[in-house]
């Protein structure tokens, strides 16, 4: 094995995937993948674990196949000269293979590695809190949803869904419709990289602001089946059921990797604002069954966390996470790709990317989209690269990477002239 990018294309390959296959199971571009293929570039912690669930390569053979030796472990291995010896005597013995293994398997049953899951904090936007409350006041009976999201050091959640068309609602009770749960599931996973990792309902009736039996065991099947270590639910109480109530989001988790599961109370930090993945949503003007714009229709002055007395405070407005961002381009370069007669070109920038997709023979029109969220289209060119001209384009005000359809118009467009000129 000549490193982790080998190892990679090996199992690409053995599931006759290609480079674009696994560059959208990945989120990021088919270049991308190449790099770390040829071994330019070495995948980051985050993308090692998504390589690993892609391609069902358990994480110890990808550290295996990292052939790189960090700086510090050199220098250690540097200061004895008796470990460098063994390691010579080792790479020559024609039982290395054995011993190493050996080796591995004593350390690891006295250092078992114990995995850590936090349970003081949930990330959220505001969109996400008012849309849960805007669902929850809108029934007089027990209703809910789900929490996508993406759970890394600390759960982030991106996206708080109504149940689906087939959810059984009464006066004590909710059920998910979970077929449409599995749908909805698979659409965020392939499109935004989200996991489902827990839902919210409410107790209208009960008053009850922690997990019923009945839900704690539902969490555990659910976290079994699908081999989570961690999950989250929200209880939603009401101080007043009549007129126009307040809302109580009451947030638990549940951690799956030791004996005391909980659930544990959680502090919710909300982030200002619309999360990045419901505007792309509302952009693409996807899943209307969602209305995923009634957020807009609930104050937050009638949401509570637990028990406070005060709506929520705001925490400083932070970047747009890195994946939802190459989700965007992703999807924008695959649309365009879809118009265009060659491969669409992918340029990294200092401001952001640019993107490139042919007309008609030397022609080309170039999108210059910024870094950062909702990733504006700065500049519109078109290229002609026979004569090296190039044409500024006028750009709607307010475009971004989100506005697929509006960006296609324009590649279009474009293409429309080079057609009646011909």
């Amino acid at each position: 094995m000549s490193g982790i990018g080998e190892l990679i294309r090996k199992r690409r390959q053995d599931r006759k995937w290609s480079l674009r296959r696994l560059s959208g199971e990945l989120g990021v571009t088919p270049a991308y993948v190449a790099d770390i293929e040829a071994n330019r570039r070495q995948p980051s912690s985050e993308l090692r674990d998504r390589l690993a669930t892609a391609l069902d390569i358990p994480m110890e053979e990808l550290a295996a196949a990292d052939i790189r030796l960090a700086p510090d472990l050199r220098e250690w291995i540097e200061e004895r000269p008796e470990l460098i010896g063994m390691l010579r005597v080792l790479r020559s013995s024609t039982g290395s293979d054995m011993l190493i293994q050996r080796l591995a398997r004593f350390i690891s049953r006295r250092l078992k590695p114990k995995q850590t899951v936090t349970r003081g904090v949930l990330v959220t936007w505001e969109s996400e809190i008012r849309a849960i409350s805007a669902d929850a006041s809108a029934w007089s009976i027990e209703t809910g949803g789900d929490l996508f999201g993406r759970w890394l050091d600390v759960p982030t959640l991106l996206l708080a869904t109504k149940a689906g068309p087939d959810a059984q609602r009464d006066r004590a009770h909710f059920r998910l419709d979970v077929q449409y749960l599995r749908t909805l599931s698979e659409i965020l996973a392939t499109d935004w990289m989200l996991r489902y990792f827990g839902d919210w309902h409410s107790h209208h009736r009960l008053g009850l602001s922690e997990p019923s039996g009945g839900d704690r065991k539902r969490i555990h099947s659910v976290a079994k089946r699908n081999q989570f270590t961690g999950m989250a639910e929200i209880i939603v109480t009401m101080d007043d059921v009549r007129g126009d109530p307040t809302i109580r989001i009451n947030p638990w988790f549940y951690d799956l990797s030791s004996d005391t599961s909980g659930p544990f109370p959680m502090q919710v930090k909300v982030l200002p604002g619309l999360s990045p993945v419901r505007q792309a949503l509302l952009t693409r003007r996807v899943l209307p069954e969602q209305k995923l714009f009634e957020w807009e229709g609930f104050p937050l002055e009638r949401v509570r966390i637990g028990s406070d007395t005060t709506p929520p405070v705001f925490e400083p407005a932070r970047d747009v996470d890195s994946v939802t961002r190459e989700r965007t381009l992703l999807h924008l370069t695959q649309a365009l790709q879809g118009e265009a007669s060659d491969p669409v070109e992918h340029h990294s920038t200092g401001f952001g990317s640019i993107v490139v997709a042919k007309l008609k023979g030397q022609h080309y029109v170039a999108f210059a989209i910024g870094a950062a969220w909702p990733m504006p289209i700065l500049e519109i060119h078109r290229m002609n690269r026979d004569t090296g001209t190039t044409d500024v384009l006028d750009a709607p005000s307010g475009l971004t990477g989100l506005d697929v359809n509006r960006i296609l118009e324009i590649f279009r467009t474009e293409r429309s002239k080079d057609q009646a000129r011909s």
